[in-house]
C-alpha cells in the first residue's frame, strides 16, 4: 500500500488511463485544475459540474450547487477582465450570457447584502468601460472580495463535490465488475481492445512492479500435470483394491451368517 502518493514518479497520461477509471480520472483533472489555481479553465469545470448535479441533485445542498457553480463562472470572468491585454466586451459576452441562464441559482447562493446577478453584471460592465475603476478594483478590491479565501471556498465545494461523486461511484473490483457484465461474448474482445497498446500497458505494469505493491507468491497453485496423472493413476489403484476388499469382506459376512443359521 502507498503511504504517500506526492513522493512517487509521475506514470505517462495513456497508462494513466488504464489504470483509473474514467470519471475517477476526470475527478483528479479537476481537483488539480482547482489546487493549481488555472482559472481560464473553470469554465469547463462549471459545465461539468451543472451537469452532473442535474442528474444527481444530492451530491450538494442547493446552496453549495449554487456557491460552486456561480463561483467558478464569475471566477474566470473576472480572470478575463484582469488579463493582459484587456480583454474586450465581445470575448466576454459568451460568459455573461451563461451567467444569466444560471440566473434561479443567485436567489440560492448568497444571503442578503452579497453579490446579486445584476450587480456583477453591472460590475463587469463598469470594469470594462473605465480603465480607472479597473483599476482600482483589482487594487483594492479584488483581493479582499475575491482573492486567496475565495479560491480556498471554491476549492472547499469542489473537494465536497469530488468526495460525494467518488462516494456514489466506488471502483470494483474484478468479481464485482463480472456480475455487472453481459455474457455477450463481444465484451471480451472489446474489453481486450481497450488494452490493445502493449507499450503501454507495459510502462502501467513495471511502474506499480517498481513501487513492490504486489504480496509474496500464496501457497495456492496448480498442481505438475505429471502429479496430477500419478494421482489419478493411484486413485483407479486404489479403487480397484477398495472393490476387491469389499467383494471379499462381503463374502465373509456371508460365510458367517450362514455358519450362524446352523446353529440356530
Amino acid at each position: 500500500r502507498i503511504e504517500n502518493w506526492q513522493n512517487i514518479p509521475l506514470l505517462p497520461f495513456p497508462s494513466l488511463r488504464l489504470m483509473v477509471p474514467p470519471l475517477r480520472l476526470v475527478s483528479a483533472a479537476i481537483w488539480q485544475t482547482v489546487q493549481h489555481r488555472h482559472v481560464m479553465d473553470y469554465g469547463m469545470l462549471e459545465e461539468f459540474v451543472t451537469m452532473v448535479t442535474e442528474m444527481v441533485p444530492e451530491l450538494l445542498s442547493l446552496r453549495q450547487r449554487a456557491q460552486l457553480i456561480l463561483g467558478l463562472r464569475a471566477r474566470l470572468v473576472l480572470e478575463l477582465c484582469h488579463s493582459k491585454p484587456v480583454t474586450d466586451l465581445k470575448t466576454i459576452q459568451p460568459h455573461l450570457d451563461r451567467i444569466q441562464t444560471l440566473t434561479p441559482l443567485w436567489g440560492t447562493q448568497t444571503d442578503e447584502g452579497d453579490l446579486s446577478e445584476s450587480n456583477f453584471l453591472r460590475l463587469i460592465q463598469t470594469l470594462l468601460n473605465d480603465p480607472y475603476e479597473m483599476d482600482h478594483f483589482f487594487k483594492d478590491v479584488f483581493p479582499v472580495e475575491f482573492g486567496s479565501k475565495y479560491d480556498d471556498a471554491i476549492e472547499k465545494l469542489m473537494y465536497q463535490f469530488l468526495s460525494r461523486l467518488e462516494q456514489l461511484l466506488p471502483v470494483s473490483s474484478f468479481q464485482q465488475a463480472a456480475s455487472l457484465l453481459s455474457d455477450v461474448p463481444s465484451v471480451l474482445e472489446e474489453c481486450l481492445e481497450s488494452v490493445s497498446h502493449p507499450q503501454q500497458l507495459k510502462t502501467l505494469l513495471q511502474y506499480h512492479r517498481d513501487l513492490n505493491l504486489l504480496d509474496s507468491h500464496g501457497t495456492l497453485c496448480l498442481p505438475p500435470v505429471e502429479r496430477v496423472v500419478v494421482a489419478a493413476e493411484q486413485t483407479e489403484e486404489q479403487g480397484s483394491s477398495m472393490n476387491v476388499y469389499m467383494d471379499t469382506f462381503s463374502k465373509e459376512l456371508e460365510v458367517e451368517s450362514a455358519t450362524q443359521t446352523e446353529y440356530t
